[in-house]
């Protein structure tokens, strides 16, 4: 087409039929909308007195985006090394909290977590506290099926794992794959295509762990 042999009026269209067809180019390469990340670790938390605490912010993002994680606000009586905020409470030491922020270096998601300052840690039951989360969240994958090999119908079939392994290291629940899956440390994150399961769920499969994954 030349422009020059054009009249104003169809100059102008010409031109907002190019803008048109440059925005809608445009349009189609948008990258899909930035979504915030999530903190995924337990939101209240118990200190045993004379014992050294420790906590780990775990948080997880959608996109898949790196993520950055601050721990500020802290009690006198911690310390931050990285994503870990650890020390030892008296019992004299108060309730008290602190705060986590992951980012992504646009988006962010907080949690004011608190921490109960405790004599004895409650201990957390297989049957009254686990196996009722794994009911309610895995029916028809790995709770009356047995996707990836893993069932989770009962302790034993947990414990027995899946194709990849033991999903359960008793005491050491940062390198039990059952918890980097639920986290999404690992992917895919699980539930497969659902919604996370709840932090305090989480971290009751977490606290189990830690106390040795016992069949309680």
């Amino acid at each position: 087409m030349n422009m020059d042999r054009l009249s104003p009026l169809e100059y102008m269209l010409a031109l907002a039929a190019v803008i048109s067809v440059g925005l809608s180019c445009a349009d189609n390469g948008i990258a899909p909308e930035n979504r915030p990340p999530a903190i995924t670790s337990s939101v209240a938390v118990e200190a045993l007195t004379d014992s050294l605490f420790s906590y780990t912010v775990h948080a997880s993002d959608p996109d898949g985006d790196a993520l950055t994680i601050e721990i500020v606000d802290i009690p006198s009586w911690t310390s931050v090394s990285g994503t870990v905020i650890s020390g030892t409470p008296t019992a004299q030491t108060p309730d008290t909290s602190f705060m986590a922020i992951a980012s992504d270096g646009f988006l962010s998601d907080t949690a004011m977590v608190s921490v109960s300052i405790v004599t004895q840690i409650s201990p957390v039951s297989y049957s009254g506290d686990i196996q009722p989360i794994f009911n309610s969240n895995c029916s028809g994958c790995h709770v009356g099926g047995n996707q990836g090999g893993l069932t989770l119908n009962s302790y034993t079939s947990l414990m027995q794992g899946g194709n990849s392994g033991a999903v359960v290291v008793a005491g050491d629940p940062d390198n039990s794959r059952i918890i980097q899956r639920l986290e999404g440390t690992v992917t895919p994150r699980m539930p497969f295509q659902q919604p996370p399961l709840l932090p305090g769920d989480i971290q009751l499969i977490r606290d189990w762990i830690s106390q040795g994954a016992h069949d309680n």
